[in-house]
């Protein structure tokens, strides 16, 4: 299963688009949830361990219709409906923000306290794709161009040009191209 690393790893965008990318086009079975195990697993790597435990058979079906939520919201054909998909998750996941201890500081939190289980990751990936949406705007919510592949991501680099998913699906077409390019070019 394809996780985030780096700054976004823990993150409600992370979350939220790692569970979209937990159906990967590539793969001979695509989808990446085949049970229990798999769900703990997505989430526990994104530090939400007391969620984590709480996940029990019931929530694998319920984590594979989030997903289809939240790739929605990737696919939508306007910012408004983006906005309206992800507004529809928040009065069903959110709660009344509250402030919490986050290290010497506070922290507003709207989402369901990690008892919840999934209900608080599905407010959690919620909340962080609203804010990417505040602060990226939605043009910076792709699916990967490199075709089969349909996974998401949100592009956060500075002149907003990310097309893949990730290093190897830019590496995998940059090759077919190359061998395309190799393959018509006169022999000498």
């Amino acid at each position: 299963m394809p996780l985030t690393r780096g700054p976004d790893r823990g993150t409600g965008v992370g979350v939220a688009v790692d569970l979209v990318n937990t159906w990967d086009e590539l793969m001979d079975e695509p989808d990446l949830i085949e049970g229990v195990r798999d769900v703990r697993y997505w989430i526990d790597w994104h530090g939400l361990h007391e969620a984590a435990k709480r996940i029990e058979e019931p929530d694998v079906d319920r984590a594979r219709k989030l997903r289809s939520r939240f790739e929605r919201v990737f696919d939508a054909r306007s910012e408004a409906e983006a906005a309206a998909l992800l507004n529809e998750l928040a009065r069903e996941y959110a709660t009344a923000p509250q402030l919490e201890r986050s290290g010497r500081g506070w922290r507003l939190r709207s989402w369901p306290d990690e008892r919840e289980g999934l209900d608080a990751v599905a407010a959690y990936g919620t909340a962080g794709l609203l804010e990417a949406l505040r602060d990226l705007g939605w043009r910076r919510f792709g699916r990967c161009a490199g075709s089969p592949c349909r996974c998401a991501f949100v592009d956060r680099s500075k002149n907003r040009s990310r097309r893949y998913c990730s290093t190897l699906c830019a590496d995998r077409i940059a090759q077919a191209n190359y061998r395309a390019r190799k393959k018509t070019r006169p022999a000498s």
